[in-house]
């Protein structure tokens, strides 16, 4: 359907802006490929409505490249995706509870489990977890029992989904939680 001459103009050009766009908006060396994947294809689902009476087709693709690059800077930008908001690592030193210096990741359990919360609440703030999970559709109940032990990028390795799709879920699985009152807890 598209010729090679195509694919490649079109492959050369996401690569230049893609080049371009790392280092803006939090994006690095490992949004690569993932950014490329995501261009090509919105220009090879897009190809099928080029018109050559009204235009050059290098044209149609830099607009098509340039739209999604502009909306994929306007989501990261967004104040509730916003990458520096929630761009600190787990590995992050932090001052603990006793003063003393831990990873920002040791201090997570802490923070669920803090004082004055007895045992009788943290059974049940466990089981409205385990209701609103349960009550996910299957391909989100099976990511989040995977979120457990795996993060976002090892699962797309394994399954092949691309890491853009897998947090459009996890967004929905927020969702979820915030339907359900649970979103001091995410």
């Amino acid at each position: 359907m598209y010729s090679d001459a195509t694919v490649e103009y079109a492959g050369r050009i996401i690569g230049h802006r893609v080049r371009k766009l790392l280092g803006r908006a939090g994006l690095t060396k490992g949004d690569r490929e993932d950014l490329e994947q995501q261009l090509m294809c919105d220009v090879l689902r897009r190809l099928r409505r080029f018109d050559p009476s009204r235009g050059a087709i290098g044209t149609f693709i830099a607009r098509i490249v340039e739209r999604h690059i502009a909306i994929i800077l306007r989501d990261r930008r967004a104040p509730i995706r916003d990458y520096r908001r929630n761009g600190r690592s787990l590995n992050e030193d932090v001052i603990g509870e006793d003063g003393e210096t831990v990873e920002r990741g040791d201090t997570i359990d802490a923070q669920v489990n803090r004082p004055g919360r007895s045992d009788e609440d943290l059974g049940q703030l466990i089981l409205d977890v385990h209701q609103v999970i349960d009550g996910l559709p299957e391909d989100l109940r099976a990511l989040c029992v995977r979120l457990k032990t795996q993060t976002v990028t090892e699962i797309s390795l394994q399954t092949g989904t691309p890491r853009t799709t897998l947090y459009d879920a996890i967004r929905r699985i927020r969702d979820h939680f915030v339907a359900a009152d649970m979103d001091g807890y995410l």
